[in-house]
């Protein structure tokens, strides 16, 4: 039942990793900037960007606050 539960959990991270990093690369998308000047906007570098948007990191809730309004801040 362990093992079951363990990789239950396991898919689910893979899951929610994969909707993170498709939800970034909306944002970068949407933004009309490229990569590197979209992780400039938030305070990243380009090579730490590319690891949120393959999934192989998780930005912190904050820095995921601050994606999601980097491309409001062009309208103004």
């Amino acid at each position: 039942m362990e093992g079951v539960i363990a990789a239950a959990r396991a898919d689910a991270e893979r899951t929610e990793r994969a909707e993170v990093a498709a939800e970034i690369a909306d944002l970068v998308h949407r933004s009309g900037l490229s990569r590197a000047d979209f992780a400039r906007r938030i305070g990243a570098s380009a090579s730490r960007l590319s690891t949120y948007l393959t999934g192989t990191v998780t930005p912190s809730a904050a820095l995921l606050v601050r994606m999601r309004s980097a491309p409001e801040r062009d309208s103004g």
